[in-house]
């Protein structure tokens, strides 16, 4: 129920698209506060190093790192403005942010509650009125104690016909998941900075209650939330699992 999201794309594909909408975020920005003699000599990749770095400085960080502080209205305008560059297919993008709040959040967890007290049992939280008691009690702790210092919580809407056009599914869900990684890229940029990708719990997720809630249309689908929050400066450095490229990439000639 609480596990991170795995949006159903080619992996390799979708960070490497991820990564090149990155790039070009980061020398557009560098092209705009350039002289036009120096625009047209910065031709070489020296760029390319400092765009590495952020991507590779990128974390999820977790609840039990953040503090009590907010964050600003114009650090999470930076970050849907980074989300806004990812690359899609057709002539609007398919992705829907709606940004909530203290009031949007605690809604979200009342209504979360809600649904399941209604359909726990259908869904498998738990087999007894005993075991859902305890659960609950968790998860009412849980809006004060694990959420409570949350600046934001952005609901990841994928709209499956944006525009005039239909375009094949898997697109659209790419181009969404390409929009929140540089979200997130853009988060590591600002050392403070907590976020991560929550799926919430599915079967509230993808249940009516949550369409109605954010306003979707019958085909979209929510991926989630994106969950943002100032943290512990120490947390933005914790080490990475290490990745060997060699066992997830093929050279061919």
């Amino acid at each position: 129920e609480g596990s991170i999201l795995t949006v159903g794309t080619s992996l390799v594909t979708l960070v490497a698209v991820c990564c090149l909408s990155v790039v070009f975020l980061q020398l557009r920005r560098k092209q705009q506060h350039q002289p036009a003699d120096e625009t047209r000599s910065s031709n070489s990749g020296d760029d390319v190093q400092p765009v590495l770095a952020c991507i590779q400085n990128r974390r999820s960080v977790f609840p039990r790192h953040y503090v009590n502080e907010a964050v600003s209205a114009q650090q999470m305008e930076r970050l849907l403005e980074a989300a806004m560059c990812a690359p899609f297919h057709g002539p609007v993008p398919p992705w829907r942010f709606v940004v909530l709040g203290r009031k949007g959040m605690l809604e979200l967890q009342h209504l979360t509650l809600a649904y399941y007290d209604q359909h726990w049992r259908g869904v498998g939280i738990a087999e007894t009125e005993e075991q859902y008691g305890q659960w609950r009690q968790v998860r009412e702790r849980e809006v004060d104690g694990r959420w409570g210092s949350v600046s934001f919580m952005v609901a990841i809407v994928m709209r499956r016909q944006a525009g005039s056009k239909r375009m094949p599914e898997w697109e659209e869900a790419a181009a969404t998941a390409c929009a929140v990684q540089n979200m997130h890229l853009q988060a590591s940029t600002e050392r403070d900075l907590g976020c991560y990708w929550s799926s919430w719990f599915s079967s509230f997720r993808d249940s009516p209650e949550m369409a109605q809630f954010l306003e979707m249309q019958p085909e979209d689908k929510c991926f989630g939330f994106f969950i943002v929050a100032k943290c512990l400066e120490e947390a933005t450095g914790k080490k990475r699992r290490k990745r060997e490229m060699q066992s997830h990439v093929e050279w061919r000639e």
